[in-house]
């Protein structure tokens, strides 16, 4: 291992050790590369450029801003009052509610913690005031917020398939299975812990003093809600246009119905909106930027073919490959922001993993679901924070809850790894056309 190698190795991870953003870690580890390869600075500062001044980056803005404005717009209540209605007799049925939504919602947003904060906010006072626990009600928010990145579109898959050069289209459709599958865990878990926790069940008749009507008048009502993923996701595998002009389309979709359908957009909330969306939006694109660099001087460094070695010595068989890349991802993410686990660590695993025969795809959606389990895991557990705020409790008394959530997706890490079929049927069948 040369100097530079060791550099690339120590000093990202000091940087960070001593409290400097990502961001921040990732260009001075870079340019430190630089210096030492004796190269031109210019390399350098052209390689953040580059970083941003990619074409399908923009659908990640306006799938953000989407999500905004449907979130201000009042169109989530829909959502929420239609799984209400479909669940509401069945024990623990909040809980199961909020897991749906959130999964419905992921298919609008593409954001984890903006899902846990569009749902959660609605879901959480709601079970709490209907005798559930509060530590509960916000681990089962923050749980159904992991869906966020799994339902398709979403922006850390926009992230994966630019990095790994696949079709952000294959890799919508890839998501699509597991995302559902994941869903339907999470739900009968949820279930579950609402029986073992003493919750009290709706029973059909109260539902329907709360939500009167049919379900199919509620799916009548939220239809303008419910048509939107149609609208993103067929447009996009129908061909009949591209992920990112399917992000434009959402967002003139959802500032239409918000303002002139349900007639809850007016000026502030729009702005807050906006607003959000930039904040967002800046925080990501800055960390993607100063990781180009990051990632060129891996690849220079030929680490990825290093580490392929290293690791064939050990042993050729993909599945064992795949578990011990799973032990560490399942590490890494108790420490690393979402974005920045998929940009700094797909540069160097995906060239791995393609060695060993193993598909991009099949693997894109395990480095998913590893970010899932991510969301809920201490210290950093993005989820659990906005959860808590929205519960009102410290983080600390959500733990227990959130155990068995997490158990579970892990069981959901473990059936998809051994089951590449789970996300690469869809795909094929796209291709082929069906």
């Amino acid at each position: 291992m040369n100097d530079i190698q060791l550099t690339l190795l120590i000093v990202f991870p000091l940087l960070l050790l001593l409290g400097l953003p990502i961001y921040l870690s990732l260009g001075m580890t870079g340019f430190a590369v630089v210096y030492l390869m004796d190269y031109p600075f210019t390399f350098a500062t052209q390689s953040i450029l580059n970083g941003v001044d990619n074409f399908p980056l923009l659908a990640i803005p306006a799938f953000i801003l989407a999500g905004n404005i449907m979130e201000k717009g009042g169109i989530t209540k829909d959502i929420i009052s239609i799984f209400r209605h479909a669940f509401g007799h069945i024990h623990g049925s909040l809980g199961i509610v909020t897991i749906f939504s959130c999964m419905f919602f992921a298919a609008i947003s593409g954001s984890g913690p903006g899902t846990v904060a569009a749902i959660g906010a609605i879901m959480i006072p709601s079970m709490i005031k209907h005798g559930y626990p509060a530590p509960y009600a916000a681990s089962v928010s923050a749980t159904g917020g992991t869906l966020g990145v799994m339902i398709p579109p979403s922006n850390p898959m926009i992230i994966y398939a630019i990095i790994a050069n696949i079709s952000i289209a294959d890799f919508f459709a890839a998501g699509l299975l597991p995302g559902i599958f994941t869903g339907i865990v999470l739900a009968l878990t949820a279930s579950w812990m609402a029986k073992r926790s003493g919750a009290i069940v709706i029973t059909p008749k109260e539902e329907q003093k709360k939500e009167s009507g049919s379900i199919w008048t509620k799916v009548w009502q939220g239809k303008f809600a419910l048509f939107l993923p149609v609208l993103i996701l067929g447009g996009i595998y129908s061909g009949f246009f591209t992920p990112v002009e399917a992000s434009i389309v959402a967002v003139v979709y959802a500032f239409v119905v918000a303002k002139w359908v349900y007639g809850e957009l007016d000026l502030p909330k729009l702005e807050a909106a906006m607003i959000q969306t930039h904040m967002i939006t800046g925080a990501l694109m800055i960390v993607v930027a100063c990781s180009t660099l990051f990632a060129k001087n891996i690849t220079f460094q030929n680490i990825p073919q290093q580490l392929a070695e290293s690791v064939s010595s050990i042993s050729s068989n993909p599945l064992v490959i795949l578990l011990m890349i799973n032990i560490v991802l399942l590490i890494v993410g108790t420490f690393m922001e979402t974005i920045s686990a998929i940009i700094i660590l797909a540069p160097i695993l995906v060239p791995l993993v393609t060695s060993f025969g193993i598909d991009p795809i099949h693997f894109g959606i395990i480095l998913i679901v590893n970010i899932e389990i991510a969301f809920l895991t201490p210290p950093l557990g993005v989820n659990l924070f906005v959860a808590s705020k929205l519960a009102n409790i410290p983080i600390e008394k959500m733990f227990r809850s959130t155990v068995p959530f997490v158990l579970m997706l892990i069981f959901v890490l473990a059936v998809i790894t051994l089951v590449p079929a789970i996300s690469l049927t869809l795909p094929q069948l796209l291709r082929s056309g069906f």
